[in-house]
């Protein structure tokens, strides 16, 4: 099974910094983006030597040049997004998806692991991360894109409109063995994008545009298909686990991940740097050389 990372380096750069939703990608210090990506890479590539990154010039030069990461195939292919505003921050990830012809997971720069996935995941036609059971998130993305104009492709709304519900996939983990679905999803997702380009400006939260036309499109698609998603996580596992927490290390579940809010807290951020002091002392070394660096220019 091939791991993919992707980084369209545009939006941890540009963002509009008065919502600063990705500057750093997300986190409250570029020195903790950095620490995710080498953690996050370095766990994957402890069970799966077969870890591919997908960036343009600009990422390249950061996570190959600099932070020394050792992914073993590297494609610079994401500079031909450059013309999309960086609000679109997950089209990164969608043209990633696009481009893979084997199976793949595309796994999150905040995700880290300490054993492989299961067989059940290895082996599943569409895999993700896990069910999101938290509604409200997914309803004020809908109408919050309603009330920009931004119009709902009519297949999302019926699939609401018979289920009662958003029944979505979080896609910190994505992938699997149909690779063949995700040239149609991501066709699919891209002419969502693209036919609603002139209603995106500085104003738009790019986060709730996201769960929609990534998550939500991903999983409504595979409903239409009959496909079943497995997850990592079903939904009562993921219920009584606490993603975020890096106990899980010494669990019977060795995953984390640090999404949404949780980058921006002291605390998560303290024991990111911790678990990469402790396991790869020397990467700590290398960005913190960087961040030292940067701050003499």
């Amino acid at each position: 099974m091939k791991i993919v990372h992707s980084y369209w380096s545009k939006p941890s750069i540009l963002y509009n910094k008065s919502s600063n939703e990705k500057a750093f990608g997300g986190w409250r210090d570029k020195k903790y983006e950095y620490m995710s990506w080498a953690l996050s890479c370095l766990t994957l590539k402890k069970f799966y030597p077969n870890i591919e990154l997908v960036t343009d010039i600009a990422g390249k030069n950061l996570l190959i040049d600099k932070l020394q990461l050792p992914y073993k195939t590297v494609r610079i292919d994401l500079d031909c997004l450059n013309k999309y505003p960086e609000q679109l921050w997950a089209i990164g990830k969608l043209y990633t998806y696009s481009i893979q012809n084997e199976p793949f997971i595309h796994v999150d720069n905040d995700v880290f692991i300490w054993e492989r996935f299961s067989n059940a995941v290895e082996n599943a036609p569409l895999v993700a991360q896990h069910i999101d059971d938290d509604e409200r998130d997914y309803n004020f993305a809908f109408n919050y894109l309603k009330k920009n104009n931004i119009k709902i492709p009519t297949f999302l709304e019926d699939d609401l409109n018979k289920y009662h519900r958003f029944n979505s996939s979080n896609a910190g983990i994505i992938g699997g063995n149909d690779f063949a679905f995700f040239k149609e999803y991501t066709k699919e997702a891209f002419g969502f994008i693209d036919s609603q380009l002139d209603k995106i400006n500085q104003s738009i939260k790019g986060s709730l545009y996201a769960i929609i036309y990534e998550q939500y499109l991903y999983s409504v698609m595979a409903r239409k298909k009959g496909i079943r998603i497995q997850h990592v996580f079903e939904e009562e596992e993921k219920k009584s686990m606490d993603l975020v927490n890096f106990m899980n290390k010494y669990r019977k579940k060795k995953y984390v991940h640090l999404y949404a809010f949780s980058k921006y807290f002291p605390e998560y951020c303290r024991e990111l740097e911790h678990q990469l002091l402790l396991e790869y002392p020397e990467f700590h070394n290398i960005i913190m050389s960087i961040i030292k660096n940067d701050h003499s220019k």
